[in-house]
Formats: C-alpha cells, structure tokens, sequence
C-alpha cells in the first residue's frame, strides 16, 4: 500500500490509511532510523504525568537561590532541555529494547 505527503503550511502531512483504525487525534512521537519513519503512539495522559518534572526543578532552582526574573528564565531553559536529554539517551543507549511484558517477566513480576 503507498500513501503520499502533503504539504500542509510549513509541514508535511502523511495520510494514514483508514484500514489502520487510528482515531483521529492520536499522539505520535517520530523517530528517524536507519530504515526510514518510525511512528510510535503515546499515551498523553500517562506520558505527561511520568515526564512532568516541574516540581523537580523548581526544587532545584530554589535550593540553588534562584529568584524573581532569573527563577523564571533558568525553570523555562531547563524544562526546555529535557526533550533533547530524552533524545539524547535513546541515541545513547546500548541495552537491549524491551517490551513492558518482557520487563514485567525480567524482574519477576
């Protein structure tokens, strides 16, 4: 089956065939390999609460003195960096990929 990209304003626009049964507004992270696009669903709720580091880092900030104006500045670079340390581990990473059922089963669960 081939499906073609449309340019829609700045983007590009890939048609999912509807035979796939992906509800419309599904989450997706795109993940560039050595074997093309990969497209991987994310759950947003779950996804969002786990990677919500806000209180973390304003922890941090305010045990390091950061205050007013440079509080604001330093919490909105550091939010902004985790998607890149994200991307930046999976690059990096050498273990073997692993399925949630096959992490449950590893350590017995």
């Amino acid at each position: 089956m081939l499906t073609k990209t449309r340019k829609q304003g700045n983007s590009l626009t890939l048609t999912v065939p509807k035979e796939f049964n992906i509800a419309e507004g599904q989450t997706v992270e795109p993940e560039l390999t050595e074997q093309g696009i990969l497209y991987k669903f994310v759950d947003t709720d779950t996804e969002n609460d786990f990677f919500d580091f806000t209180s973390d880092i304003l922890a941090d900030l305010v045990k390091e003195g950061y205050t007013g104006n440079h509080l604001l500045t330093e919490f909105n670079a550091r939010k902004a960096a985790i998607p890149a340390a994200f991307r930046h581990m999976r690059t990096h990473t050498t273990g073997k990929v692993m399925t949630q059922e096959e992490l449950k089963k590893a350590i017995g669960l």
